[in-house]
């Protein structure tokens, strides 16, 4: 009988996080699990309110780093837990580490993001796609956010690799085919299965 698993893949802009989480849930479920694909920002009111937010310099990193706080809580709360309840098996792009890491390369004390991010659902399995900035923003085709530029997502990804390395995330490059990484994400969830 299948127990909820709750599995994240997280990176910077460009590195194909949605990519890979839709290609996971469509792995798993021709293996016959039953899957629910998420993101954050969500398309729930707050994250929406985030999505509008990030395509300008209007709101400081502390403001962005509570609204992803809450976004994340709102999701937790109404549709992780309960999918997990009903033993479903839930990939989310993107989720805590995405605010440790963008939210610390713009100044805002670790520390602090941990804390305000410490009642939420903690991931069975958090994997960290890499990829250099240059590459993962040729791969976007259109810049839409303002996080999205090199000099930025090099410190967001150095904060990553650190925080993988501390909690001993597995690392995948994916400056490689499509099939290639997602080869070695499934080998990684069979693990876990």
């Amino acid at each position: 009988m299948q127990k909820g698993k709750f599995i994240v893949l997280d990176g910077i802009d460009g590195v194909g996080t949605t990519t890979h989480s839709q290609a996971l849930k469509a792995w798993l479920e021709k293996q016959g699990y039953a899957v629910i694909w998420t993101q954050e920002p969500t398309n729930r009111r707050i994250g929406s309110l985030i999505q509008e937010l990030i395509k300008s310099d209007k709101t400081s990193p502390i403001t962005d780093a509570l609204l992803f706080a809450a976004d994340r809580n709102d999701h937790t709360e109404n549709i992780i837990k309960p999918a997990l309840a009903a033993d479903k098996i839930v990939i989310s792009d993107r989720y805590v580490e995405a605010s440790i890491a963008y939210q610390t390369a713009a100044g805002v004390d670790m520390s602090w993001i941990l804390e305000l991010n410490k009642f939420v659902t903690q991931p069975d399995l958090t994997i960290i796609l890499d990829i250099k900035p240059e590459i993962g923003l040729q791969r976007k085709t259109k810049l839409e956010d303002k996080f999205e530029n090199a000099a930025f997502l090099h410190k967001v990804r150095n904060i990553y690799l650190q925080r993988a390395k501390m909690q001993q995330y597995p690392i995948i490059n994916t400056n490689r085919s499509i099939s290639q990484v997602q080869t070695e994400i499934q080998e990684l969830i069979r693990s876990i299965l």
